[in-house]
């Protein structure tokens, strides 16, 4: 049986867009289960109650599915026990995991369990990953690597995220950003508060927090019109001309008047555009 105590729970950890707090229709939930070493002897248990737990989000109902669940993320992938402890994580974040895998930890948050714990071990991942890539220098050409590969690999299919000037864009930058600032945790993760953050600590112009933002809240406004309008992410402006003025309408309630001067084509261009040459600034 496993032990009593509440701070041997396992921790259950969202990373990406469950992560962030900016979750939308049709997005698959990257969850990842960790145990403290002391339930290490639990594992069997909480293995089962990870597999539960996975089976409810993901089962067949009449009303359909709560959401898909990931759970790649884990060290080794799925080669990887799909419950491991902090020691086990730690290890492999501090030497063997490629950087797309660390970075992709500054993106998370602890959603059930024992959150405390969660929320600590969190920031010791944290500072392993700017040890390996933010205090040795090593972040500006990983991230600009990784970020041209993304584009090369899904740039065609899904332009909005990955093509030139794409969301990708803003979000190596701001993970760059904050690996050359400081190795520190961030407890609010959105984009438009992680750029507020950012601009607060004096590591982005106004001038460029401003388009940032206001990319950040184009392109997501985009792709949740898109999901609302067609069930899921189509990655591309529609073609068809109603399809597009349905789609610029969703958009215009959920972003600033200033964003609406010229039609959602152009105004995507320059944002894109815009977003492209900073990014070009900031890995030069």
């Amino acid at each position: 049986m496993p032990v009593s105590d509440p701070h041997d729970q396992m921790m259950v950890i969202a990373l990406g867009r469950l992560g962030m707090r900016e979750f939308d229709l049709g997005s698959d939930a990257d969850l990842n289960f960790v145990l403290p070493d002391d339930a290490a002897p639990d594992m069997q248990f909480w293995t089962k109650v990870a597999r539960r737990l996975i089976d409810i989000l993901t089962a067949y109902t009449g009303e359909g599915v709560l959401f898909s669940v990931d759970t790649r993320l884990r060290p080794n992938g799925r080669e990887g026990p799909l419950v491991q402890t902090v020691s086990r994580y730690l290890e492999y974040f501090g030497g063997k995991a490629e950087a797309w895998e660390g970075i992709s930890y500054m993106k998370s948050r602890t959603v059930a369990g024992n959150i405390e714990a969660g929320t600590r071990f969190l920031n010791q991942l944290q500072e392993v990953d700017w040890r390996r890539y933010g205090q040795n220098g090593r972040s500006r050409a990983d991230l600009r690597e990784m970020r041209y590969r993304l584009e090369s690999e899904q740039g065609e299919a899904n332009p909005l995220k990955a093509g030139f000037g794409g969301y990708y864009d803003i979000d190596f930058a701001l993970m760059f950003l904050r690996l050359r600032a400081a190795g520190i945790f961030f407890k609010v993760l959105n984009t438009p508060e992680r750029i507020d953050i950012i601009e607060r600590m004096g590591h982005l112009d106004p001038e460029d927090a401003k388009l940032l933002r206001d990319a950040a809240i184009l392109y997501r406004a985009i792709d949740h019109g898109l999901r609302v309008y067609s069930g899921h992410a189509e990655g591309r402006l529609p073609k068809s001309e109603v399809h597009l003025r349905t789609l610029a309408a969703l958009v215009q309630r959920w972003t600033p008047d200033h964003l609406h001067d010229q039609p959602l084509p152009v105004e995507l261009a320059q944002i894109q555009t815009g977003t492209r040459q900073f990014f070009k600034r900031l890995f030069s």
